[in-house]
């Protein structure tokens, strides 16, 4: 049963039952018949919408009745409607006001339904190349389950794409290729796809080669002077690397520190085969774990339907005009990168590298770089339009499903996005809010923070500091639809808009205090020379401590929380140490610079115990001691 058809089954048991169900989408809109040709034009902006969009389908016949109680009242359709339905069709215009024929992607069907019939009008996305449609002077967008206007900026970006779209790096022609080339079988395996669903045969399986002549042309996969294009090549190609070389090979690494376990494997085929190679060899290869829920299920080291979009991503957005791979690169327990070849548009970055706050952000933008290939990847439900690779990469973040994603710009015309394993709220960044306490309480009137705002909070710390080192990441926007959590934050003071935000295009950053991790300064302002002369353990504990007395709820850390957070900020060679070596050196080291703990059985719970000329102060019980900096300390000396 497709999915209009599930929704009518719920809709008409409402009408019956005159009960109310939300069922519109960003892809279902439900209208009544209306009597007079002015009050179509609801039906003809969703048309519109869903042209601009990702296409969907309006059911015409259903009324919204908001009540009290609200419910849906059958209004019926009837042939009456059916001029107003087939103007449908003709109702549109392009950017510069030119009649658009949308006669290819709007179908009517209509079905029994209660005790009449109802109206079905299926609506197939514009290609990219002929997108936006207008409906008198605006071109709609579906936003959730509104039609909303899309804004001038987005409609001048995408005339300016369009014209970049005329030089269609995808229809170059390979050279030394002929109609011989292609394989009959995979373009019947297409004609199937394109037929699938559809009420009559779009288009005809092909007996021979040069029956599929015009169907070839049509789809661009030939030109009309019978060269084969590289989009047919990969699309259809029976052996696509002898004419593509590089382009059509896909290049598998599991790298790992043991020169003699690591594995290459390359794979040669076409795009479709490509993807479906791709994700079964990093499905292979990743690490998996046993979850409790559920009776002890598999859990992968990241979601399977974030790995075969980002595969699919790369395959379908590189650019072909370049003989270079795809890579994969799988390091286990750390991070699966996508190298490609080709760039990022511009105005899908924002970069201010110089800025006081360093920012490198990237917008999520659902235009295909290849819209040709893009159509055919839709067919096989290998694209979705939206932009929905970067907005995933994002969702699977704030779900807690991986760390943070980025991208890296190896050359003008070679990136990288690398997906580390593990979380973005990790032990450490809760260990990192928990030494500020504190002062989020301050800020957030003692509310605590959600899971969902401490997510956004540590993504956007973490973004930052990736930015600090040249990574790009993915920008926080509407979309992600963690924008309450972003509000609440930003109530509270603890994140704000970055100087470098433009219209439409919003960079938040966490506040000053949560960001800065290096006390420096101040210790050496107060213990001088003599800082200098103490070991980085030492040092960074010092550190810690000093940042727990100004920022916590308890004004200071004991031996267990030191070491808890220092355990992944020192450089490698501490980190190697075993927790419980590591918890000794960071103890020894408060020791040292604190009074004996002797002295604490005498003194009130209360009451800070400091000797001179000792770096730090103590406070509780001898087994469990806090520490806070001594600033009596240069005094003492002097």
């Amino acid at each position: 049963m497709d999915p209009v058809s599930q929704v009518l089954a719920r809709l008409e048991y409402c009408v019956q039952h005159g009960t109310y169900e939300s069922l519109e989408t960003d892809w279902l809109e439900i209208k009544p018949v209306t009597p007079t040709g002015g009050a179509w034009n609801s039906v003809r902006e969703s048309v519109c919408a869903f042209l601009n969009t990702r296409g969907g389908a309006v059911i015409l016949g259903v009324r919204d009745e908001q009540g009290p109680p609200r419910r849906y009242a059958f209004t019926g359709y009837t042939e009456d409607n059916s001029g107003n339905v087939s103007e449908l069709r003709n109702a549109f215009r392009d950017a510069r006001n030119n009649p658009l024929d949308a006669a290819d992607s709007v179908m009517i069907e209509v079905r029994p339904f209660a005790t009449g019939q109802i109206a079905i009008i299926r609506v197939n996305a514009l290609p990219e190349d002929r997108k936006f449609c207008f409906f008198q002077r605006f071109a709609y967008e579906r936003v959730a389950d509104r039609d909303e206007k899309i804004p001038a900026h987005r409609i001048q970006e995408q005339e300016e794409r369009k014209r970049e779209m005329e030089t269609y790096r995808e229809l170059r022609p390979v050279e030394g290729a002929t109609l011989d080339d292609l394989s009959l079988q995979r373009m019947n395996e297409l004609v199937l796809m394109i037929n699938k669903g559809q009420s009559k045969p779009i288009e005809t399986i092909k007996s021979t080669l040069a029956d599929a002549l015009s169907f070839l042309i049509n789809k661009r996969f030939l030109l009309k002077d019978g060269q084969v294009t590289t989009l047919g090549m990969l699309v259809c190609g029976t052996n696509p690397e002898d004419h593509l070389l590089f382009r059509s090979h896909l290049d598998a690494f599991v790298d790992v520190p043991n020169a003699i376990a690591q594995d290459k494997k390359t794979f040669r085929d076409n795009i479709l085969q490509l993807m479906e190679l791709g994700h079964g060899w990093t499905l292979r290869n990743i690490m998996t774990g046993v979850s409790p829920e559920g009776g002890g299920t598999m859990v992968a080291e990241y979601p399977d339907t974030l790995i075969r979009e980002s595969i699919n991503n790369a395959l379908a957005h590189r650019d072909y005009s370049i003989n270079r791979p795809v890579q994969l690169t799988l390091k286990p327990r750390q991070s699966l990168s996508i190298r490609n070849p080709g760039h990022l548009p511009a105005e899908l970055i924002l970069e201010r590298p110089a800025d006081e706050i360093p920012v490198r952000r990237i917008f999520a933008n659902p235009r295909a770089r290849n819209p040709r290939l893009a159509d055919v990847l839709k067919l096989h439900n290998k694209w979705e339009g939206k932009g929905i690779g970067m907005s995933d990469l994002v969702n699977c973040a704030l779900a807690n499903e991986i760390d943070l994603p980025y991208y890296l710009f190896h050359s003008i015309d070679e990136l990288s996005l690398t997906i580390p394993a593990g979380q973005v709220l990790d032990e450490a960044t809760e260990l990192w809010f928990e030494l500020f306490d504190g002062f989020i309480s301050e800020r957030t009137g003692n509310r605590s923070l959600t899971d969902e705002q401490k997510i956004v909070l540590a993504y956007l710390l973490k973004s930052e500091q990736a930015n600090r080192e040249g990574r790009y990441t993915l920008a926080l926007t509407p979309s992600n639809n963690h924008f309450r959590a972003i509000a609440n934050l930003k109530a509270y003071g603890l994140i704000a808009l970055h100087p470098a935000t433009e219209q439409h295009r919003e960079v938040y950053v966490v506040c000053r205090e949560l960001a800065t991790d290096d006390n420096q300064g101040e210790l050496r302002a107060v213990f001088g020379s003599e800082f200098a002369g103490l070991d980085i353990i030492a040092q960074e504990t010092l550190n810690m401590v000093s940042l727990a007395e100004k920022y916590s709820h308890d004004g200071g850390l004991n031996a267990k929380q030191v070491s808890r957070l220092l355990q992944t900020r020192l450089p490698e060679e501490f980190r190697k140490r075993g927790a419980d070596e590591f918890y000794r050196a960071i103890r020894y080291r408060i020791e040292r610079l604190a009074p004996n703990k002797k002295e604490l059985e005498t003194a009130a719970a209360d009451e800070w115990v400091f000797a001179p000329e000792k770096m730090l102060s103590m406070r509780g019980s001898a087994s469990r001691p806090v520490p806070r900096i001594n600033r009596a300390y240069l005094n003492a000396l002097l």
